[in-house]
């Protein structure tokens, strides 16, 4: 269960519909359904005119036939966000009309949690109200979307569409109903995407599909050009690579395709709901289609990189990449990859936000991702897989990420005003994990339902717990990497106490005794993993042990040359680094950018354009592992911090 913030914490603006109701096309509705709401507004284009709109669970706004705006915040059931939409442009003097579909999912996923269906929405002219929702409001199923559809792309995604473009909505518009759902509105805390010009795509003409090269991988919605011979289902699927010069459409109980019903002659749609990532499309017809256009139109956050100018032309190419990978996961709010997930996790946003403040000198969007997390605190005081997730199996190293990025956030940008919402949370994760401090100085592994990740590596992913029950047998023991991340987080709240004239007071020599001599090999010279079972060491473990002040220089050089030792993971390689920059920054700087090269280049030589989950790529993880995630983008903080001598645009 969440843990709910009360009314002065969530910052509510009292000023926004003041006479708009919550509304629905009909009182029974069901997952996976398509409402349309029809109303006229009167509008003088010499004046500003404003749409303020929220929806449950996304949102198109058309104004005189024209998109106008699309995407609703991912948001919670008790905090809604709404959006503050300038659509002059689109307004003529006089009467206009406005269409909004709004798609309800109805399932929990982990970027969704479920709640009740409807729009609620106000048209300002000026400083006048000239709509707003309400019973009069007029409104329908909409049929040109399949209702019920139900057909998930993944579990952590949600539901794919299918639409109708041979048909027009039969259904007649009626009165709309009151939705059940609180007036609890707050504004959006960070910009809206932006569409971009089409991609070049190469179309091949196979045995019974077309296949469709983007060239890159690329995110963004469905758009469609095509010429039918008759009417006809399409079925397009897409996927990051080709297997046997085929898209892969079906991964395990994944199915990455969508569809689309085409009428006879030409068809012209683009999907505004649905984000899709990848770099191939197939398209299967029964009868002939000419495509004159069918590609992943892309989106992107409106911030602009900063252009490198580093003396090595692979820094340059790795810099490049980095940034389109960090620009292809960073929409709503930080994605971890926006192929299969697209859901925002604590430790991929933390490497996230700091290649964000290299490349765009941004700090707004990192803002309003650590405001949402704060608002995925769980009543046993942790926080929840991902913000917002329906579908929570909460991952305990993750809460402590929570004190690194927050504390990063407020040293570099010098605001203050987030710890309003995060310290709150801060302290009650401290005090969870207090708790769990046993009677030897450590904190034993967590039970069922928790999942004890670490990374993605031998020994450290625990993935059968995913899947676990709570009668499930589990051996309990004392993780290496978990009590140093709590050590490690630890000293982190202590600055951003001090922040607000704070303190923290923890006796950490006692803990650091218990982990020394609990987990030092010294026959080995390294730390082991954990308690249980046959020993193992690993590169993040050791490095922990080194981040919170138990060891130094000894560890750091078997962290390189040691052969025993299990390697860190892309994910991870910034504790790696950020260990022997403790130790000497001097006599490691040179490896760590050796090593970024050596890896990163390993992937551009493979036709990397943007950084992969894992160096194993998209065989990896039971072949589900993503062509594009957001941690992989670190190259941009460690160019930057370990090359001031270097330029970026022409200046130091």
């Amino acid at each position: 269960m969440l843990q709910k913030f009360n009314r002065g914490e969530l910052l509510m603006n009292e000023q926004r519909f003041k006479n708009s109701k919550w509304i629905w096309s009909r009182k029974e509705y069901g997952e996976d359904e398509y409402a349309e709401f029809k109303f006229d507004f009167s509008g003088d284009a010499s004046r500003k005119i404003k749409v303020f709109i929220a929806s449950d669970s996304n949102y198109n706004l058309y104004i005189n036939g024209k998109i106008a705006a699309f995407g609703q915040y991912a948001d919670y059931p008790f905090y809604k966000v709404y959006d503050e939409l300038d659509v002059t442009k689109y307004c003529v003097n006089g009467v206009n009309e406005a269409h909004i579909i709004v798609w309800y999912y109805g399932k929990d996923t982990q970027t969704y949690i479920k709640d009740a269906a409807g729009v609620i929405f106000e048209v300002v002219c000026g400083d006048k109200t000239v709509a707003y929702s309400s019973e009069d409001t007029l409104s329908r199923v909409c049929t040109l979307y399949e209702n019920g559809y139900k057909k998930l792309l993944t579990s952590q995604l949600g539901f794919s569409f299918k639409y109708y473009g041979n048909a027009h909505n039969g259904e007649s518009f009626t009165k709309s109903v009151i939705s059940e759902k609180s007036y609890n509105l707050n504004p959006r805390q960070n910009d809206k995407i932006i569409i971009l010009e089409r991609v070049p795509i190469t179309v091949t003409k196979l045995e019974n599909s077309y296949l469709i090269d983007l060239h890159e991988e690329t995110t963004g919605f469905l758009d469609l050009d095509i010429v039918s011979e008759k009417e006809q289902n399409v079925l397009i699927a897409y996927s990051q690579f080709l297997e046997d010069g085929r898209v892969k459409r079906f991964i395990n109980s994944m199915d990455f395709s969508v569809e689309y019903v085409a009428k006879e002659g030409k068809n012209e749609y683009v999907n505004y709901f649905r984000r899709l990532s990848g770099r191939y499309l197939e398209v299967f017809a029964t009868y002939p289609i000419k495509i004159n256009y069918l590609g992943i139109r892309p989106v992107k956050y409106p911030l602009e990189a900063k252009k490198p100018h580093y003396k090595s032309e692979l820094r340059n190419k790795i810099y490049n990449v980095s940034v389109r990978t960090l620009s292809a996961c960073m929409h709503e709010h930080y994605e971890d990859t926006p192929w299969r997930e697209q859901a925002l996790y604590t430790m991929d946003s933390r490497n996230e936000m700091l290649c964000t403040y290299v490349a765009y000198g941004d700090y707004k969007f990192a803002r309003s991702s650590l405001f949402l997390i704060s608002l995925g605190l769980r009543k046993d005081g942790l926080l929840s897989i991902c913000y917002p997730a329906g579908r929570d199996i909460p991952i305990p190293f993750f809460s402590l990420a929570y004190f690194i990025e927050v504390y990063e956030y407020v040293e570099k940008s010098g605001d203050k005003t987030i710890l309003t919402a995060a310290l709150p949370v801060l302290k009650t994760i401290i005090r969870t994990f207090e708790s769990k401090i046993e009677s030897n100085a450590l904190i034993a592994n967590f039970p069922y339902p928790y999942w004890n990740f670490y990374e993605w590596s031998a020994g450290s992913d625990n993935g059968d717990q995913i899947a676990r029950t709570e009668s499930d047998f589990y051996p309990r023991q004392f993780d290496l990497i978990l009590n140093c991340a709590f050590l490690y987080a630890v000293g982190y709240f202590k600055k951003i106490c001090a922040f607000v004239g704070e303190s923290y007071d923890f006796d950490e020599d006692a803990m650091k005794t218990a982990i020394k001599n609990t987990f030092y090999d010294e026959s080995k010279g390294l730390f082991k993993a954990t308690t249980v079972g046959k020993p193992y060491y690993t590169i993040l473990g050791n490095s922990l042990v080194i981040l919170c002040g138990i060891a130094g220089e000894e560890i750091a050089e078997k962290l390189l040359s040691d052969k025993i030792i299990v390697p860190i993971t892309l994910s991870m390689n910034t504790f790696l680094y950020e260990a022997l920059l403790k130790v000497n920054k001097d006599k490691y700087k040179s490896f760590i950018l050796n090593d970024i090269g050596k890896k990163y280049s390993r992937m551009l030589d493979a036709g990397a354009t943007t950084f992969w989950e894992t160096e194993e790529g998209a065989k990896s993880l039971a072949n589900t592992g993503s062509l594009c995630h957001g941690w992989s983008a670190m190259p941009i903080y460690y160019y930057d911090l370990l090359n001031g001598e270097e330029y970026f645009n022409g200046t130091l």
